[in-house]
């Protein structure tokens, strides 16, 4: 398949490349190229490649819609996708081999320096090899966003 990046878009022909970078100001020579990534999955915002790499969906053919991770991957993808955190600390590729999550248990802890509880969530996953894995995710409202934070360890207790 094949896949060109620009600054903010994805594209499948150089043609298409081309006009996107003129769209969000991509020099020529920086348009980056895949002659072997092929598209595992997408969704309407982002999509995941063969070479372990999310982008965003903008700039994909609707045609083209493969449905390649489980619900439960997704889910926690989108989770990080749509919040205000660049990326996970578990990384993209552990979320997206997760086929389903076995467990979700709630944890209220306190918050730097002050009373108020909040939420962690321990979750038990099993990825595509059968190997189950532990993964903390804390969603923290802030103004009219969010952020979403997933990762291998428990975040920090610190007292304050």
């Amino acid at each position: 398949m094949g896949r060109y990046l620009t600054r903010r878009y994805v594209a499948l022909s150089w043609a298409e490349a081309t006009r996107l970078a003129s769209l969000d100001l991509t020099p020529l020579e920086a348009i980056r190229y895949s002659v072997t990534a092929e598209l595992i999955h997408r969704t309407e915002w982002w999509a995941w490649w063969s070479d372990g790499l999310l982008t965003t969906a903008i700039g994909l053919p609707e045609f083209l819609n493969p449905q390649g991770l489980s619900p439960d991957a997704i889910e926690l993808i989108t989770d990080v996708w749509a919040s205000d955190s660049p990326q996970p600390q578990c990384g993209w590729p552990l979320l997206a081999q997760i086929q389903r999550i076995l467990n979700i248990e709630l944890v209220l802890r306190s918050s730097q320096g002050n009373e108020r509880l909040l939420p962690l969530e321990r979750l038990t996953v099993e990825l595509g090899n059968g190997q189950q894995r532990v993964l903390y995710r804390i969603l923290i409202r802030s103004g009219e966003g969010y952020s979403c934070q997933i990762s291998t360890e428990p975040p920090e207790q610190r007292s304050g």
